[in-house]
């Protein structure tokens, strides 16, 4: 196969420069899904629950609410008449439902000639609208939804058409956002979900491209550094350009979108396509220093670091396939096309290797630049001396791994649902709301009758009142909403003298006659569905951490149960908040799974490579000590522990497994020419440790690009794993050595 590679170099040269100019056009088209669903896991009994109840009442996953700060009393009737003025303009926006607020809600009246509505609000009518403020701060329990408690700000809630893809999501709030830019005076926020993803997907298309600029400037500076020439840059560059176009590309001919953690792309391609790239390019000067000629040393550094680089081609994208067992699609989504962009990258590698390679004119170009390998000789006297004292090594790295254990106890899952990019406009709009609008988390409980019970059953219903009644008193929960504020406004028209619940008539009656009065609300609303089997109970909470909602949300589903006590119904927490968190859990409860699971493929594919176990064994104690302390350090910084960062471990592994198998495969291959085990391990050190230096250089550098990230998520993600390449370089520099020497040394 080799020489195949070398007897055909320029025709493949030729092939991949085609495949390169086709996928280039269409890697430009290239989008980002920021879908909230690819954060659920699909097959939850949760997550079927909440398709179910959406089949029963309209979700409000269709609706943004436009916050207009006044920043003074609102009611003055030329702001008014500004708001209804935009809320016109909004509803001529193609696929705008509708427009509610203040100045086009009413309430019910019971006069003369039955139920009729009022509006809350008539402006065009009066001159002095703070005359309509007594009754709208009367009945804030209902119109908090259109106005602060302050009186400063407005709230429109702005319905979107189902089913829009996602370019008509995108005209449309750049529409939006144009009408809110020509608003003055005031300033406007929005909020929803389809909004959050729409932000989201900008910022991780900005991100992608500033990652994709800052990782080759990383490149070629890092480059220079190692290399003596300036040419030694072209090959490793191109491999990785050549990799992300293709794959940009491969993407788009398959409608595929990227994914949420696709800022990580550029390191990922960096850190496979560059590593194998300079353990080859290192390998290849070495043998034509020795007087070999091009093709000759290309044909060795194939064979012999070609199959080196194959193995940690596979064992890492081994460890990305892994993640396939989450329950996030993102994270899904990251394991499948990171697995196979570190295959791809690895193949495009060896297929252009020898078209650069095998060219007598290339001499000299991949030598070790003598300010790297100055720094290197530092490094490798100082790992020399370390070595002299083996056992303050090993009670060095013992006391790592205890500080490690002891932090792991500490680890923070106590993760909030929204890590909102620092200094975006999306940010301020999650703190207006924070502030101004009780919170900006959903809170959502649904009770379910039995078969052949309804809840407007008498009985039923007056628990039900009383379910209500502990929501709106319950201290972390604001704008509650159920409804029974259908059935408590209409007793407020029939008998404005009503105090609340003890003045209702629970009798059918009387609830039927209520329930004419409902009106509109009986076909199109947010909290029942026609057949009154289902009711919603939604309020607004502040930004807590899991742990503290689970522990809110267990607390209140213990109190209404015991409010409906033997009622033929149930109930359960929902929404789309609700299936964030568990979706958060069961991500960071699949990540110890998905790290044995990689752990054990990962050794089968050792045990293969060396067929010795001392070395399989030796390969997993040394790359499961970055791990523990990586874990205690998360532990002691109490930094998040989110679904999306757990997957460090199981990515770490995997990268930091590559630079111990190259050192364990050239021991082993001078073990076998005959050499002595200090022999052996101290040339592996010797011409390895260049490459591992070198490759781990790239890696920190790559990794720690990803703190540029606005968003926390990817920032504390790419810290973490330069953390663990930090920690597995010196535990293949110093520890690796000692424990060949000594606890191994029989084995081996």
């Amino acid at each position: 196969m080799v020489t195949y590679l070398i007897k055909y170099r320029y025709l493949i040269l030729g092939l991949v420069i085609v495949l390169t100019l086709f996928f280039s056009t269409r890697a430009t088209q290239i989008q980002v899904n920021a879908d909230s669903a690819q954060y659920f896991h699909k097959n939850d009994s949760d997550y079927a629950f909440y398709e179910r109840m959406k089949s029963e009442i309209k979700t409000e996953e269709n609706l943004v609410i436009l916050a207009i700060d006044h920043k003074r009393d609102v009611f003055n009737r030329s702001f008014m008449l500004q708001v209804q003025k935009l809320s016109d303009r909004l509803k001529q926006i193609k696929n705008v439902e509708h427009v509610k607020g203040l100045h086009n809600v009413s309430y019910p009246v019971n006069t003369l000639f039955g139920m009729m509505e009022l509006p809350y609000l008539k402006i065009e009518d009066s001159t002095d609208v703070s005359r309509y403020k007594t009754k709208i701060v009367k009945d804030f329990e209902t119109t908090n939804l259109f106005i602060n408690q302050a009186g400063t700000a407005l709230f429109l809630w702005i319905e979107l058409r189902e089913g829009l893809d996602k370019d008509q999501e995108d005209l449309l709030f750049d529409e939006i956002n144009a009408l809110r830019s020509a608003f003055t005076g005031s300033t406007t926020y929005l909020w929803g979900r389809k909004y959050i993803e729409f932000s989201f997907k900008k910022l991780l298309f900005k991100e992608f491209k500033s990652f994709m600029h800052w990782v080759f400037i990383f490149l070629f500076l890092a480059l220079l550094f190692i290399f003596k020439r300036w040419q030694a840059i072209i090959f490793p560059t191109l491999v990785v350009l050549i990799s992300i176009i293709v794959f940009l590309g491969f993407m788009v001919v398959l409608d595929k979108p990227l994914g949420m953690m696709s800022s990580i792309f550029p390191t990922i391609i960096l850190i496979v396509g560059v590593s194998d790239v300079i353990h080859l390019a290192i390998k290849y000067d070495v043998e034509r220093h020795r007087g070999k000629s091009a093709k000759e040393a290309t044909h060795i550094a194939l064979r012999e670091i070609g199959w080196t680089t194959f193995i940690t081609s596979i064992t890492t994208a081994i460890g990305f396939f892994t993640l396939m067992i989450a329950p996030m699609k993102a994270m899904r989504d990251l394991g499948l096309e990171s697995g196979i962009i570190v295959m791809f990258t690895y193949l495009l590698t060896m297929l252009l290797l020898p078209a650069f390679f095998a060219n007598e004119n290339v001499k000299g170009f991949f030598t070790i630049g003598r300010y790297f390998d100055g720094f290197f000789q530092r490094i490798f006297t100082i790992t020399q001396n370390i070595q002299k004292h083996p056992n303050k090594i090993f009670m060095f790295y013992g006391a790592l791994i205890a500080l490690g254990g002891c932090g792991m106890f500490f680890i923070n899952t106590n993760s909030l649902e929204y890590k909102i990019p620092r200094d975006s406009e999306l940010k301020k709009d999650h703190v207006f709301f924070e502030d101004h609008f009780g919170g900006s988390r959903r809170f959502e409980l649904v009770i379910e009758a039995e078969e052949d019970h309804r809840l407007n059953d008498p009985v039923i219903l007056k628990a039900l009142f009383r379910v209500h009644d502990y929501l709106s008193d319950h201290g972390q929960l604001h704008a509650v909403k159920s409804p029974i504020l259908y059935y408590t406004t209409i007793q407020k028209a029939t008998h404005p003298s009503a105090a609340g619940a003890h003045d209702f008539k629970f009798n059918e009656k009387t609830i039927r006659d209520y329930e004419k009065g409902f009106g509109k609300s009986n076909r199109d609303n947010y909290l029942f569905n026609t057949e009154k089997t289902v009711f919603k109970f939604k309020a607004q909470t502040g930004l807590l951490g899991r742990e503290d909602v689970e522990k809110l949300n267990r607390d209140i589903l213990n109190h209404v149960h015991q409010i409906i006590a033997d009622q033929p119904v149930h109930a359960r927490m929902s929404g789309m908040d609700f299936l964030m968190d568990v979706s958060q859990k069961k991500s960071i409860n699949s990540m110890l799974l998905g790290l044995l699971l990689a752990m054990l493929v990962v050794s089968l594919t050792l045990g293969v490579i060396f067929k010795n176990m001392a070395l399989m064994l030796l390969a997993l104690v040394l790359n499961f000590i970055p791990l523990v302390v990586t874990a205690g350090i998360l532990g002691f910084t109490g930094l998040e522990l989110r679904g999306e960062i757990s997957l460090i471990f199981t990515i770490g592994f995997v990268i930091a497994v590559d630079d111990t198998i190259h050192l364990l495969s050239k021991f082993q291959w001078e073990r076998k020419m005959g050499k002595g085990i200090e022999e052996a391990i101290y040339i592996a050190q010797k011409e390895c440790g260049k490459a591992i230096l070198a490759t781990s250089i790239i890696l920190i550098g790559g990794f720690l690009v990803l703190i540029k990230s606005t968003t926390v998520t990817i920032a504390t993600l790419g810290l973490f794993m330069a953390i663990i390449i930090i920690i597995a370089l010196s535990v293949d520099l110093i520890l690796a050595p000692m424990l060949v020497l000594t606890w191994f040394r029989k084995q081996l």
